[in-house]
């Protein structure tokens, strides 16, 4: 019985739990100052904490690592969350401070979309050119007195002396002393169709240079055709001539009264012949 006492008192002694070859290893390189062998729990945690935290970057995690625990880190590092050497940090926008937003360029490669200035809209309009208007096709009336045909660049213009009684009836249209005119580009012919209404007076036309003040017979006509047949005489009532002239040399230029004196006396007309004009006007 003995015996059978000894080798049950031996086996439980044998059935305990004997140290790993590692964990015997870890014992004796702690005892002598050195860390080897399996990182212990807190070091663990402390990486799986900053791997899962979004805002710690890669390279912090693998730096920590490398820092021995209790370290002081330099003081032109701390605080700093530069990218690690050789990858460049995602570019931002100049006013916001916030990521470019990527694009992709026709070829299909990701670009990143830079911020464009708003053209003013109102500053640099581009001018019209005049040369390029759509002109009118056919006759066209202003008013009653006068009508043109851009196409083939003629305007019919109704001068009626004595209109009405202003100025002694020594008036054109109703105008005297230059109040009113017409306007004609340079190379248009111009057809002008002199009606007398004035029961008293007889009258006439003459386009010439513009002078002031006018003078008391005016006789030379400033471009050829420019005048009436009848020119002292003037017309009698109810009487019409027409005079037909091309305006081939830009100017001021008058439409006056060819009887003596009537000119002076305020019945005459402006006309303006211009190169910047496109289509005539009265007014």
């Amino acid at each position: 019985m003995r015996w059978l006492l000894v080798a049950l008192l031996v086996g439980a002694a044998g059935c305990g739990e004997r140290p790993s070859s590692a964990e015997a290893a870890r014992a004796d390189s702690s005892a002598a100052g050195y860390a080897v062998g399996a990182r212990t729990e807190s070091s663990m945690l402390a990486t799986a904490t900053a791997t899962a935290d979004p805002s710690t970057p890669d390279h912090a995690v693998r730096d920590s690592a490398r820092v021995p625990a209790g370290a002081q880190l330099p003081a032109s590092t701390r605080g700093r969350t530069t990218a690690p050497a050789g990858v460049a940090p995602p570019p931002r926008n100049s006013r916001a401070g916030t990521p470019a937003t990527p694009r992709r360029d026709s070829t299909g490669t990701t670009a990143i979309a830079r911020e464009e200035s708003v053209p003013n809209v109102g500053a640099h309009q581009p001018r019209l050119d005049s040369a390029a208007v759509q002109l009118p096709e056919g006759p066209v009336r202003v008013n009653e007195f006068l009508t043109y045909d851009a196409r083939s660049r003629t305007v019919s213009l109704q001068l009626i002396a004595g209109y009405n009684g202003l100025n002694g009836s020594l008036n054109y249209n109703g105008a005297t002393n230059g109040s009113h005119g017409l306007y004609v580009p340079t190379g248009w012919r111009i057809h002008v169709a002199v009606t007398n209404r004035d029961s008293d007076l007889q009258h006439s036309a003459i386009v010439v240079q513009k002078v002031l003040p006018p003078p008391i017979e005016p006789s030379e006509p400033a471009f050829p055709a420019a005048a009436l047949p009848k020119l002292d005489e003037g017309l009698q009532e109810d009487e019409t001539e027409t005079l037909d002239f091309v305006a081939d040399r830009a100017g001021q230029y008058m439409i006056a009264c060819g009887v003596p004196g009537h000119a002076q006396a305020g019945m005459w007309l402006q006309l303006a012949v211009s190169n910047g004009l496109k289509v005539p006007a009265y007014r």
